[in-house]
């Protein structure tokens, strides 16, 4: 663990420690980020499935042209503190908005097998302290609409929205009647 100045302990919750992803965790990272995205925009209705992996992979590679070694691009494998165990990654980027530096969170991911026991929490926040230490004065993160369980703990951490894009389906008129 080569970060672990970066933890982070809820009263009730686990401990974990950030530390740089590989080259090597990089490739299998980014190839199910890539799926996981292009699935989420399926569900909330942005892309078709059929064009959804190519806009996806389109996307990452334009924010990681050079993976891990991405200026202001920061990739991590989060460890439980005390096993060590991968449980998490999180990713990182610092910009410029507006006036000021924000951390903006691209990617959070909880291994399901570790879902529910605190670690989504712990990891956002020793995932503000990297944004803190990486001289950000806000940080913010995109949340797709049908993550109820994600818009709740980033609401309980303090997150507030922003902006909202709303949509709503209709049915086709047929054709004759009135």
């Amino acid at each position: 663990m080569t970060d672990s100045s970066v933890g982070s302990k809820t009263a009730t919750g686990p401990r974990v420690v950030l530390d740089p992803m590989t080259k090597e965790e990089f490739g299998p990272y980014l190839e199910a980020g890539i799926r996981d995205f292009a699935k989420q925009k399926v569900t909330s209705g942005e892309w078709s499935q059929y064009e959804a992996v190519a806009l996806s992979r389109a996307d990452h590679d334009r924010l990681l042209p050079d993976g891990v070694d991405t200026p202001d691009q920061y990739l991590y494998t989060v460890r439980d503190a005390a096993s060590g165990e991968e449980v998490a990654t999180i990713w990182l980027a610092r910009r410029r908005k507006a006036d000021r530096v924000e951390g903006y969170v691209y990617d959070i991911e909880v291994h399901e097998k570790h879902r529910g026991r605190g670690y989504g929490r712990a990891t956002m926040l020793a995932g503000i302290e990297k944004a803190r230490e990486l001289g950000a004065e806000t940080v913010g993160l995109h949340v797709f609409g049908h993550n109820a369980p994600a818009r709740a703990l980033y609401r309980s951490l303090g997150f507030v929205e922003t902006n909202i894009s709303m949509s709503l389906h209709l049915q086709p008129i047929t054709p004759g009647l009135s």
